[in-house]
């Protein structure tokens, strides 16, 4: 008679966090192997020179870097939506905010939403099922609610992050 530990015990919430832990594991375990195997063949050895661009091995790890920086992009948001959502009430809000455009049903009084820079309103399940697909713009007029300077700065700083754990800056 215990608990059962289950991914299901999880709230949906913490399962991109969760998700991310698994993955910073599994890049762990993988950068001890490619660590061992380069060594066995002498390819890398302990003093490595400061000549970082030798090898066409980083341009792999920066398209890594991009894809961890999607993966940042994403927790931020999922964070930011429940961080700003909020129950949602008929009398404060327009009359011509009615509907979720994206599951098309009525807002009812006490639903979480959430209402985003360009005033459009969507119930917060509906919008982390957007934003999980990694859709950083409004699904109705498509003004993007992650800026390219914050894109291109997450990439950059994950990149060297990237490169710093593996060693190679």
């Amino acid at each position: 008679m215990g608990l059962n530990n289950q991914i299901t015990d999880l709230s949906s919430d913490s399962l991109p966090i969760f998700l991310l832990a698994v993955i910073a594991n599994s890049v762990s375990y993988l950068r001890s192997l490619i660590f061992t195997f380069l060594h066995t063949l002498r390819i890398v050895s302990h003093h490595r020179s400061n000549d970082v661009h030798d090898f066409s091995f980083f341009d792999s790890l920066d398209a890594v870097g991009s894809g961890l920086a999607s993966i940042v992009l994403l927790a931020d948001q999922l964070n930011f939506n429940r961080v700003f959502s909020y129950k949602f009430s008929p009398t404060t809000h327009d009359p011509v905010v009615s509907d979720c455009v994206v599951c098309l049903n009525s807002f009812n009084d006490g639903e979480q939403v959430r209402k985003l820079t360009c005033h459009h309103v969507f119930h917060k399940e509906c919008f982390d099922g957007w934003i999980e697909r990694m859709n950083f713009k409004c699904p109705l007029c498509r003004s993007s609610f992650v800026s390219d300077e914050r894109v291109s700065f997450t990439r950059r700083r994950v990149a060297d992050d990237v490169m710093d754990w593996f060693g190679f800056k």
